[in-house]
């Protein structure tokens, strides 16, 4: 999908999505950057696109949701903003119960969980914790940019090996390659599945809609490489958007399965609160002759709105539309051999490490 320069603004594509100040909602102050002309502000162009690591201190890692795909399952988040930058990005709606704003602020503030390692060692040694599969980044991206510094996910997964802990990593980028030693540990007593998150094969297309992501060249890349050292790749197609990457599920599907994926899931696109608004802007001025044609295609995919908050109509099957994509995914996974069936890993056959306490018994 070629970009026509003429029409679209060069500056939109700078390593960041272009995303406006969308209010809290929550708070009652408004921040905006301000520059009041005087000569020793200059450098407020140079550093305001600096990203800004943040440490938090939660109480908890581990969050139990009810996923309308994955079912009831424990997630795992070592950050809570991401700099992938994503302009689809379901996690934007979250960040403003940190009295922070969805727009730039998602992915230029990221505030990561300082104590991560420490909380998750402890819970994994209580004596409620049954091993039960955790799936790390269903929220944000545990090997964005960020994480080539703090290295909290690969400190994580360290202690996820010492415990026998069965993990499911689910990222757009190939740092996760700097980890293989680990996950081929891992891989060995079949603790872990990582799955590859690819929306497009087309650059431009990826470059606008996900900027700070690995290429989808290099995507393709690491499913190969993984997948030849033993390691289980499956394959998150996601978000479908009707009407701008809807044409590719079969491109997609040859090329991840050509790479070495032995499994693939889907999602329709889901546009919940402030993020209905930001990707409605964002779409206007990147395909300004599209624009309408695909958000109306998104709504009917939706149940007839632009915006909604429960996250079953990503495969709701009343639509036709949706049906339509569906059955093409559905098609596709057949055809080249996308359904293979995983190895599920149970805690008791793995043994769990124990604590000194439990070993008397």
């Amino acid at each position: 999908m070629l970009l026509d320069k003429n029409i679209v603004k060069l500056s939109n594509f700078n390593g960041r999505s272009f995303q406006p100040s969308i209010d809290n909602g929550l708070s009652n102050h408004h921040l905006k950057d301000f520059w009041d002309g005087s000569y020793f502000d200059e450098e407020f162009f140079i550093t305001s696109d600096n990203t800004k690591l943040v440490p938090t201190h939660p109480k908890s890692i581990l969050n139990r949701i009810n996923d309308p795909d994955m079912g009831p399952v424990w997630s795992m988040n070592p950050y809570h903003s991401c700099e992938n930058g994503c302009v689809y990005c379901y996690a934007r709606i979250a960040h403003k119960y940190l009295g922070d704003y969805a727009g730039h602020n998602f992915d230029k503030s990221i505030l990561y969980k300082s104590n991560a390692v420490e909380l998750l060692e402890h819970k994994l040694k209580s004596n409620s914790w049954k091993g039960e599969k955790i799936i790390i980044s269903g929220n944000t991206d545990c090997y964005q940019p960020a994480e080539h510094k703090l290295k909290i996910t690969r400190r994580l997964l360290e202690v996820c090996l010492k415990y026998n802990q069965p993990v499911v990593i689910v990222t757009k980028n190939a740092l996760v390659c700097r980890d293989i030693d680990i996950l081929k540990k891992m891989a060995v007593k079949g603790l872990v599945e990582v799955c590859m998150s690819i929306t497009t094969l087309d650059e431009d297309l990826r470059r606008a809609l996900e900027p700070r992501t690995s290429s989808s060249k290099n995507k393709l890349k690491v499913i190969r490489t993984l997948s030849e050292h033993g390691i289980l790749v499956s394959v998150l197609l996601a978000p479908i958007i009707p009407g701008l990457n809807s044409d590719e599920i079969f491109k997609i599907c040859e090329a991840v399965s050509n790479a070495g994926a032995s499994f693939l899931n889907h999602t329709l696109l889901r546009l919940n609160g402030t993020s209905a608004l930001l990707f409605e802007n964002w779409i206007h001025k990147t395909f300004p002759f599209k624009a309408s044609r695909i958000l109306h295609q998104i709504a009917e995919a939706q149940g007839g709105s632009l915006n909604k908050d429960d996250s079953s109509n990503r495969r709701n099957k009343s639509s036709a539309l949706g049906q339509t994509i569906h059955q093409q995914v559905r098609l596709a996974k057949n055809k080249y051999q996308l359904n293979k069936p995983r190895r599920n890993v149970t805690p008791l056959k793995l043994g769990i490490k124990q604590t000194p306490q439990l070993n008397l018994f």
